[in-house]
């Protein structure tokens, strides 16, 4: 039972259902379902955290490409550090913009780390293959081209495993609105 509002008053009703209330069940209140943010969360959390790290390698990987395009002026290294410069700086914007999107619980959030995981594994993919033939890599490309096969499949594991974590169903059941939009009531 409630507290009266001030002593000698009745006490407040309880609230029905359709307000917020509980309804009565025999003496006692029904069961509550858990909160579906304990467990939903998790998934959004960590693909929030993997696009900040991509974010933060795609960051420095623009700075590196920054400093090789003004300290070698040459054709074929400004040609390649400036396409891998751009390339970074579009992972970058992406994976932070979408970490930041899922850590304030927005869709578009989502989309972002979806986008900016699946250029750095494509990313990825082409710098393993463009190593494949060394003389070229030793002869135009910058130190930042030079992946080789063992460490380019280490460095796929984040941004696959953020795709997986962004794209999973309870990521998206996270970033769904909890409260139902309140009816449009003409003349009110």
């Amino acid at each position: 039972m409630t507290q009266p509002p001030y002593p000698g008053a009745e006490p407040y009703p309880p609230l029905p259902p359709a307000y917020g209330g509980q309804a009565p069940y025999s003496g006692q209140f029904a069961a509550q379902p858990p909160s579906p943010t304990a467990y939903f969360g998790a998934t959004a959390i960590a693909a929030a955290t993997l696009a900040s790290v991509i974010g933060l390698v795609a960051t420095i990987g623009v700075v590196v490409a920054f400093f090789r395009v003004t300290t070698h002026p040459t054709s074929a290294r400004m040609l390649s550090s400036s396409i891998v410069g751009a390339v970074d700086l579009a992972i970058a914007a992406l994976a932070i913009a979408g970490a930041i999107g899922l850590f304030r619980r927005s869709p578009a959030g989502r989309i972002c780390v979806l986008v900016g995981s699946g250029l750095a594994v494509l990313d990825i993919v082409v710098l393993m293959i463009v190593s494949l033939d060394s003389s070229f890599v030793r002869k135009s490309a910058p130190p930042t081209l030079q992946m080789s096969f063992p460490s380019g499949f280490l460095w796929l594991i984040v941004p696959v495993a953020a795709i997986v974590l962004a794209a999973h169903r309870r990521t998206g059941a996270w970033l769904l609105p909890k409260t139902p939009p309140m009816p449009y009531h003409p003349g009110w």
